[in-house]
């Protein structure tokens, strides 16, 4: 009964279309992000997946109360719906979805001065526009920006915790990424609606090379190796020389097209494809020299005979 008289005066008069401090100071949010988990990032679709526990704390007045023993009290997280809350969402985000097994991953806290901290648990895809130059051994900068969507920054501003804005369990790892670290940041939006608030933080990732080294370095040498073995056939047999350079020709192809089956068709030349193209024109150029000296040899044994 005590309880549940609390939680009635705590929430008498309260009117959640309105936001703390109406007409005054805008309401400062602050925001510190947990990665629980970081998923695969897809250079097809330029984006990358990841598990996070997002955290915001600011004050409403409201919401302040006295005469409980504790300094903060928990609340269930249906209560998130009878208080006004900031409009955050993720300006880059492609797909996001919410977790509820076994109940609702949010938590809801409410501090004697007001304080309001709520936490929960996100599984996010987000953009990341990718430059491939380099690829495989490129460094990727990949960011999540998050926005205000109705408030402008007369009425709401974002920041990041100043301690703990991001954290990264040190068990953390990737498939081929790894982190070299983060930056935060401010990217403050323009519209003609006007101005709004925006963080974000970037990401900083390094590929691991084990992967494309194992898959594509190593047999693409070999197969400019083998096509070098022509060289110490004999001139006179001809099949076995022709097959050898067209099969290494025909490998060598297959080997680039497999290459570039799991990159976006961009406009540039990345690193893998000036690799790919020099062993195919190595291997071309062995079937090319057989094919010359095949040439020469025979006008030579023309000029003899005459």
């Amino acid at each position: 009964r005590k309880a549940t008289y609390f939680l009635d005066n705590l929430f008498n008069g309260y009117d959640q279309r309105i936001r703390p401090h109406h007409k005054k100071s805008p309401v400062n949010v602050t925001v510190n992000i947990f990665v629980n988990s970081f998923g695969s990032i897809a250079e097809t679709t330029m984006d990358y997946r990841l598990n996070i526990f997002l955290r915001c704390r600011w004050n409403d007045p409201r919401m302040a109360f006295t005469g409980y023993a504790d300094d903060a009290v928990a609340l269930h997280p249906s209560m998130l719906e009878e208080i006004w809350k900031p409009d955050l969402f993720f300006a880059n985000e492609k797909h996001a979805n919410f977790h509820e097994v076994t109940q609702e991953n949010k938590l809801l806290r409410i501090y004697k001065n007001g304080d309001v901290y709520t936490s929960m648990r996100l599984s996010l895809t987000l953009a990341c526009a990718m430059h491939l130059q380099n690829f495989p051994m490129d460094i990727q900068t990949c960011k999540m920006q998050l926005e205000s969507f109705g408030y402008d920054m007369k009425d709401l501003a974002f920041q990041w915790h100043e301690t703990n804005a991001l954290q990264l369990p040190p068990s953390l790892t990737l498939p081929q990424f790894r982190i070299l670290g983060y930056k935060l940041g401010s990217c403050t939006k323009i519209y003609n609606t006007g101005s709004f608030t925006c963080i974000e933080v970037a990401f900083i990732l390094e590929r691991q090379m084990g992967y494309y080294v194992i898959q594509t370095y190593v047999p693409s040498a070999l197969i400019v190796i083998l096509s070098w073995v022509s060289f110490w056939i004999n001139m006179e047999a001809a099949p076995a020389r022709t097959a050898l350079g067209i099969t290494t020709v025909l490998t060598m192809t297959t080997q680039s097209s497999g290459a570039r089956a799991s990159l976006p068709k961009v406009s540039y030349v990345k690193a893998i494809d000036t690799w790919m193209a020099v062993c195919l024109l190595f291997v071309f150029a062995a079937l090319l020299e057989f094919a010359v000296v095949n040439f020469l040899s025979r006008q030579q044994e023309k000029l003899i005979k005459i």
